[in-house]
């Protein structure tokens, strides 16, 4: 059990529909405690980013402090996710047919709204990385396998978990 040196963080998590809910909900034990949620059905309040860009064209983002937005509606947006500001909204397509990828991309956006770096997985694999991951990592990389896995953004994600949680960046 960890104990956190910083105030855990909480979300309202919003599923637009009771089935994508049904769905996910279950699945959210996968996102350390660090991050808690109250879960509800239904859209809070939400904004629209500039619609003239095609990564964000219809893609609704929530108003509220603390509000995760999670829907399924289909929009021209090429973006599946984005969280700043103690904020996130996540996209599930119709493809998207792994939940743990979903519930990856939840954590992923949620790390974001608490300002962690979640898209340096790469950049900063020096950091996260054990000794026998960099061997793993290298052997994996010379297979030519893509590194974007949950296998290695559950690592990633569980780290930068923990360096929010010691208030190391963001926020």
């Amino acid at each position: 059990m960890h104990t956190y040196a910083h105030s855990m963080p909480h979300f309202d998590l919003f599923f637009k529909t009771e089935e994508l809910r049904q769905r996910l909900e279950p699945h959210l034990r996968l996102i350390p405690p660090f991050f808690e949620f109250t879960v509800r059905t239904g859209t809070p309040e939400v904004r629209y980013f500039d619609q003239k860009d095609p990564m964000w064209k219809g893609f609704p983002f929530p108003v509220p402090d603390g509000a995760v937005y999670v829907f399924d509606d289909a929009i021209p947006a090429r973006a599946l996710g984005g969280g700043m500001q103690n904020r996130a909204s996540v996209r599930v397509r119709r493809e998207d047919t792994d939940d743990e990828v979903l519930i990856l991309r939840i954590w992923h956006e949620i790390l974001h709204a608490v300002g962690q770096p979640a898209d340096d997985m790469t950049p900063l694999a020096g950091e996260w990385q054990s000794v026998s991951d960099r061997l793993i990592w290298a052997a994996w990389q010379s297979l030519s396998r893509s590194v974007d896995v949950p296998l290695w953004h559950r690592k990633f994600y569980t780290w930068l978990t923990e360096r929010a949680a010691s208030g190391a960046g963001g926020r």
